[in-house]
């Protein structure tokens, strides 16, 4: 996570700096000599020849900020071949070199001429320099002045910040993870603090962490495995860092400064292409309040999703800013650009994943931290909220919608940890039921100029925004590669024809689903009106409403989930936007854990250092919620216009009326966070009575 704004600095060098840094860089690799050469003024000479200390083995040092590393790795190797006889180079370039293509590369320049080539590219430069405590010595030599650190960089950097960026950073240990983020507090705590007392270091750590009084223990064993590693050194029953391990964490903190100072700027210049510009304080307060709104998104419960964040006072800040500033019309669009830059910004995704950790690490089990981790294995199942926006994306393309784009990333991330995806059959069931309501009570308007992109029917939903990009396809089309007939479906159709489409259809979405990595699993339990009742009960309780056949399905998985159905050694998460599995089952103390799409996703592109090609989704997601809140509204009035009158909307008069309304409502009702359906459906029909 941290190197990535390093290692772009370097990327950004020209020859005469990257020599520089290149004689800063070399010393730590074991040679003392720093003489390289490359470029135009090294006449004529390629390369240097260095001894390896202690061997006598003579090294070629190339240095390089060509574009095409490829080629010049193999033009270097052959001339230190034909004209050294040396058959080791060590290749250090500026830029980052893909590590599945320089294993290609290596082992061809082996085989054709017998040299081994060791690669340092910007990203392990950039890591040996924070391991070794050189970042302001590289920084000056890049001409970079990082100023002291202020109240913010303090505010942000505390010792579990530090802990965290550790952990990720340096840990390569597979044990469990919270055992090694107890033991890196206490190597951050003992940065700071010079050396320590034991007894004094642990109860400072528990009163920081808020931790309790049982996790001494932990502490104490935690202490005593450093001590054994090398790591912590006691003399005279004080305790502190090893050398190497006090130039990491200092190494450390000069980076998260340089993120911190780089996005500072980046703000500032982004601002400035704003009109009107804002002052100094103003542009403060915004980078602040964008801080702590990520905080405030991350930190809430990963098992469901809260969009009530707009009453955070950070985004109301924020929103009072822009307003003010810009104009309230185009509020809405300056906060999507802000969000969008700060998302992906280096110090925004350091305190994104403190907070994620935090949030984990505060769960009751390890199994679930060390799962997402990668050493447990781990089992993901999909609701029909989640799998439908991922498997039409799949099968045409993502689109501009907050599911779509959520889900898109979810399975690759899915995908590339290669975790098991799992849709349970009955939501297969419930995802071919939605395709044949979305036949039956859209088929009159899904093909009109009716904008239906935020239809509460994802398939209705993904179509129109697809029409909106310019696909020409049609909608009888689109269904039928799910093996549905929209000719077939209508508003008066019996159950028996209804269940025989059903089954069709969620055999060949089966299909689909394999094609792309998931499996459907047929689930039995035992009891199940039992687990029904039980689960009627809850809904009872938080007054939430649902069809039969919903709650039925969901008692099994719970069911399936909570039970000892899935072998032993397999993490089970539920991924759903459901807030009901949520309140069933909120600590994950039932055998399984519910978490939402944007939890995971946060977690393994950022805490598992992917971020650098993904923002935090918090915060992008949010930022979406504010986007498309009056489209939703509109797609919300449309839905209960097609839900109560289906076929009667080939009636073309029947249709411009329900625009008609539609606009009306839209007007009356644009700055409503919600609107329930029964009540729109109750004033559409007294509204077409009226006008009739």
């Amino acid at each position: 996570m941290n190197i990535e704004s390093l290692a772009r600095l370097i990327e950004a060098s020209d020859v005469s700096v990257f020599r520089s840094l290149s004689a800063i860089f070399v010393p730590l690799i074991g040679f003392n000599e720093a003489g390289y050469c490359d470029g135009p003024h090294d006449g004529g000479k390629d390369f240097s020849l260095l001894e390896m200390p202690g061997s006598g083995i003579e090294v070629g040092i190339q240095i390089s900020v060509d574009k095409d590393w490829r080629k010049k790795i193999q033009a270097d190797a052959a001339k230190l071949k034909s004209r050294y006889g040396t058959n080791l180079m060590n290749f250090i370039y500026s830029r980052r070199i893909p590590e599945g293509s320089f294993e290609k590369l290596k082992e061809e320049i082996l085989g054709s001429h017998g040299v081994v080539v060791v690669k340092y590219d910007s990203q392990s430069i950039a890591m040996r320099l924070i391991d070794s405590d050189k970042v302001n010595e590289a920084l000056i030599a890049m001409g970079i002045d990082i100023h002291s650190p202020t109240g913010l960089v303090s505010k942000y950097l505390d010792p579990k910040n530090e802990a965290i960026a550790s952990l990720l950073l340096f840990d390569d240990d597979s044990k469990d993870l919270r055992e090694r983020f107890f033991q890196s507090i206490i190597k951050s705590s003992l940065s700071r603090e010079g050396e320590s007392e034991r007894e004094v270091l642990i109860n400072a750590v528990k009163s920081h962490y808020k931790l309790a009084s049982t996790q001494k223990i932990k502490l104490n064993s935690s202490i005593d495995r450093l001590l054994q590693r090398g790591e912590v050194i006691s003399k005279q029953s004080v305790l502190k860092l090893s050398r190497k391990e006090a130039l990491k964490y200092s190494g450390l903190r000069r980076t998260t400064e340089l993120e911190l100072e780089l996005l500072r700027g980046d703000f500032e210049s982004k601002l400035s292409e704003m009109s009107p510009r804002v002052d100094e304080s103003t542009e403060n307060l915004l980078l602040e309040n964008f801080l702590e709104l990520t905080i405030g998104l991350v930190g809430k419960s990963y098992s469901a999703y809260d969009g009530g964040a707009k009453k955070n006072i950070a985004y109301q800040g924020i929103r009072e800013i822009i307003s003010s500033r810009y104009g309230e019309e185009r509020a809405t669009e300056i906060f999507n650009e802000l969000s969008e830059f700060f998302s992906n910004k280096a110090f925004v995704k350091h305190v994104a994943c403190a907070k994620l950790y935090e949030a984990f690490l505060n769960t009751g089990s390890s199994h679930l931290i060390n799962a997402l981790g990668g050493t447990e294995s781990l089992n993901v199942y999909l609701d029909s909220s989640v799998f439908i926006p991922i498997l039409c994306g799949l099968l045409y393309e993502p689109v501009n919608s907050r599911f779509s784009k959520s889900g898109a990333s979810l399975h690759k991330l899915i995908a590339d940890h290669r975790f098991s995806a799992i849709v349970p059959s009955d939501y297969v069931e419930e995802v071919s039921s939605h395709l044949i309501e979305a036949c039956r009570d859209y088929k009159h308007i899904v093909d009109s100029d009716v904008d239906l992109s935020y239809s509460g029917n994802a398939f209705v939903s993904h179509f129109s925004m697809m029409k909106k990009s310019g696909c020409d396809l049609s909608f009888d089309e689109y269904v039928k590669v799910f093996g549905v007939r929209l000719g077939t479906i209508s508003e008066d159709m019996s159950d028996s024809a209804f269940w025989a489409i059903r089954d069709r259809a969620s055999a060949e979405i089966g299909k689909l689903s394999a094609r792309y990595g998931f499996s459907v699993q047929k689930i039995m339990v035992e009891h199940l009106a039992s687990k029904v009742r039980s689960l009627k009960v809850l809904l009872k309780e938080n007054k939430i409403s649902r069809p039969e056949i919903l709650i039925k399905h969901d008692a099994k998985v719970i069911g399936y989930l909570s039970e000892d159905y899935v072998p032993s050694g397999q993490v089970k998460v539920l991924c759903t936007w459901d807030k009901v599995h949520s309140l069933k089952n909120p600590e994950g103390l039932d055998g399984y854990f519910v978490m939402h799409p944007i939890a995971i996703i946060d977690y393994l592109s950022l805490a598992k250092g992917n971020g650098s090609s993904y923002g935090v989704s918090h915060l992008l997601d949010f930022a979406s919620m504010q986007a498309e809140t009056d489209l939703e509204l509109s797609g919300k009035v449309w839905d209960a216009i097609a839900k109560t009158e289906k076929d009667n909307l080939s009636d073309a008069v029947l249709l411009s009326k329900a625009k008609e309304f539609q606009e009306r409502y839209m007007k009356e009702h644009a700055n409503n966070d919600g609107v329930i359906d029964k009540s729109v459906e109750q004033m559409w029909i007294a509204w077409r009575e009226e006008n009739s």
